[in-house]
């Protein structure tokens, strides 16, 4: 008789899932992120990291968490919030990245990648446009032996051509 035993599953997002960054909160030592599942179907979020483009830092989510259809996930970085009994009721699931500062007062970008390595979604703060125009390309994640490392996305998207007809 062979033995069974369970493998961790790596993969990008499923078409019935949707997952979204819905806020940052950086409200000088407390910090933290939510990220909804607003689709239809559970999300295995296995090798999937969540970034701050501007700092460089990155939280690889935990093996074996499912983010159910319609679940929040809170990630809680700087000093916990005094009222945090109330805060959890809000939040279905609420993860611990670090007890230091992640998010740059001034403004940065959040950045959520699926297992691929590929870009799901972003969320830049305090406005959505962010200065330099390597912030707004699509990014990639990659790691190596020096750990994480964002990079531009080596293929543009294509432009949808224009079709043009004269009229006679």
């Amino acid at each position: 008789m062979s033995e069974r035993t369970s493998q961790v599953v790596r993969i990008g997002q499923l078409k019935g899932a949707k997952i979204k960054i819905k806020e940052i909160k950086n409200d000088g030592l407390q910090e933290y992120i939510t990220i909804v599942n607003r689709g239809t179907l559970a999300q295995p979020m296995s090798g999937w990291v969540l970034a701050s483009l501007r700092g460089q830092a990155f939280y690889p989510f935990a093996d074996g968490l499912l983010l159910e259809d319609g679940m929040i996930v809170k990630i809680q970085s700087g000093q916990l919030e005094p009222n945090a009994a109330q805060a959890e009721r809000s939040a279905l699931k609420t993860l611990l990245w670090t007890i230091g500062q992640v998010w740059n007062n001034q403004g940065d970008t959040a950045v959520l990648f699926d297992a691929n390595g590929s870009e799901v979604d972003r969320y830049s703060y305090p406005h959505e446009r962010v200065i330099g125009s390597s912030a707004n390309r699509t990014k990639r994640l990659l790691y190596g032996e020096g750990g994480f490392k964002i990079v531009n996305d080596a293929l543009p998207r294509p432009k949808k051509a224009v079709r043009s007809e004269t009229m006679r």
